[in-house]
Formats: C-alpha cells, structure tokens, sequence
C-alpha cells in the first residue's frame, strides 16, 4: 500500500479493532497504518469529519487515541470499503507502540 504520493511510512497489517466512542459503535480490522493514521475495513460508514475513540493492541503495545474520519471508501466488499481515520491525539505510549510497530513489520 505505498503511494508515492505518501509522506510517512505506512504498512499492511491486519488488527481487530472494536470501539468508535459513546454514539458511535465500530468494528472492523485495521488493514493499513502510519504515524498520521489508519484505514479500518468496514461495513458501518460514518460521516467524514466525525471523532472516533481509537483502542487498539498491536504486538509492540496498546494503542489509545482519537481520530477523525478524513474519507470514505466505497468497495463492494471488504476490505476494499472502509474509513480512512487520522490522528489527532495520541498518547506518547500509543506513538512509540506504532513507531515500533512500523520499524517492526517494515523489515
């Protein structure tokens, strides 16, 4: 999933993810991740610029954050539809556990 277009460095993964937030029920698997954010293969779509609660384990740690959906992807199926979630805060243990993560399953 490199696009050359990409600032930061992203990797295929393959994470459960259960959550969203208070109003907001999400669940799906996380199929791609950077430092600024992450896709979530799903079937529940939510309108762009809404806040989600992010929780999450990955084998380097847990990560706990809030995202905001900045786009939709319509497929016909999974995992080609989703929502593209980016960051907007993250714990500093959630950052390393990503860092990590990413110079882990980049190698």
């Amino acid at each position: 999933m490199s696009d050359p277009r990409r600032q930061t460095k992203r990797i295929s993964i393959d994470v459960r993810f259960h959550g969203g937030g208070a109003s907001t029920n999400l669940s799906g698997r996380i199929t791609d991740l950077s430092h600024v954010g992450l896709f979530l293969a799903t079937t529940k779509f939510i309108p762009l610029g809404k806040q989600v609660h992010l929780e999450f384990d990955l084998p380097t740690g847990h990560v706990d954050a809030v995202g905001e959906v900045r786009w939709l992807a319509r497929g016909n199926q999974l995992p080609e539809q989703g929502l593209g979630i980016r960051f907007l805060r993250l714990s500093a243990a959630s950052a390393r556990a990503i860092d990590m993560a990413l110079d882990q399953l980049e190698e």
